[in-house]
């Protein structure tokens, strides 16, 4: 255990992420938050007046990005950086710049704890190619792709596969902000202008368009059975078949669901896929 928390500054040219990042942080007591910036010289001055422990770094930012930032800092006390991006094409530049960690956006809050670990236990720096694999497993479980498949990666010159949310924050009932695994979704759907959210256990109401919120999901998770319904397919239990090329969704616990005829099609590819 730390007698104190370790003091971190923030640094994302985009609110929502900023404030995303914060919220997640402050539910770890390792870490301290004692500064946020919006781009590269504000992220060099906070951190020359601040002198932070650690400094959690977008890589995209206005001016200087993030690995500019870091080759600034150098020649200054440099804190352990730990880079936080939406894509991995930085990832080599981040290993060789010793980064504590390569964090892909969204970074929920299991991850952000595994970091945190990472900070803690650091120890003396150890040979390249442990560096390089410690890389690629932090690459690897944020986005779920394969050790192997991001080694194939790195030699090529193909960008990183897409990556999605693994929680959705959501406010509560008494305006706390929630955030709610991905995994724990059964489905989704409209009502007017907001989305229900249902688990096993209860429903949220999100204020979110249907469009915007299957940006964030993994289409081979979750997949649209009707214009304004959303189904992860891992909680499929059976499918039963009607008239007109409709079909019934078995969730379990008398869940049923409706398959409109124009998902008929993408619902028998998952059948098939899963052999339910």
């Amino acid at each position: 255990m730390i007698n104190k928390p370790l003091t971190a500054i923030i640094v994302d040219d985009e609110p929502l992420a900023l404030e995303g990042l914060r919220l997640r942080l402050e539910k770890l007591p390792e870490i301290e938050v004692i500064a946020e910036a919006s781009d590269g010289d504000q992220a060099i001055h906070l951190c020359q007046t601040l002198c932070p422990d650690v400094l959690f770094l977008d890589l995209r930012l206005p001016g200087l990005n993030g690995i500019e930032v870091v080759q600034a800092l150098q020649a200054d006390i440099l804190p352990m950086i730990v880079f936080v991006s939406a894509y991995g094409e930085y990832a080599l530049e981040a290993f060789e710049l010793n980064a504590i960690d390569y964090v892909l956006k969204p970074a929920n809050l299991g991850r952000l704890q595994k970091t945190v670990e990472r900070i803690m236990q650091r120890v003396k720096p150890v040979d390249s190619s442990k560096e390089k694999f410690k890389l690629l497993r932090a690459l690897g479980e944020t986005s779920g792709i394969a050790v192997t498949e991001l080694e194939n990666w790195l030699a090529s010159d193909l960008p990183l596969p897409t990556l999605f949310n693994q929680e959705l924050v959501i406010k509560n009932n008494d305006h706390e902000k929630v955030f709610l695994p991905i995994k724990d979704i059964r489905w989704i759907d409209a009502a007017g202008d907001y989305m229900c959210v249902h688990t096993p256990h209860e429903t949220h109401v999100v204020r979110i368009t249907m469009k915007k919120l299957v940006s964030q999901l993994d289409p081979k998770i979750f997949t649209r059975i009707h214009k304004s319904t959303l189904v992860n397919v891992n909680c499929i239990k059976s499918i039963k078949p009607l008239r007109n090329s409709e079909s019934i969704l078995e969730l379990g616990d008398d869940v049923q669901l409706k398959v409109s005829r124009n998902y008929s099609s993408t619902i028998q590819k998952i059948v098939e896929s899963k052999q339910i």
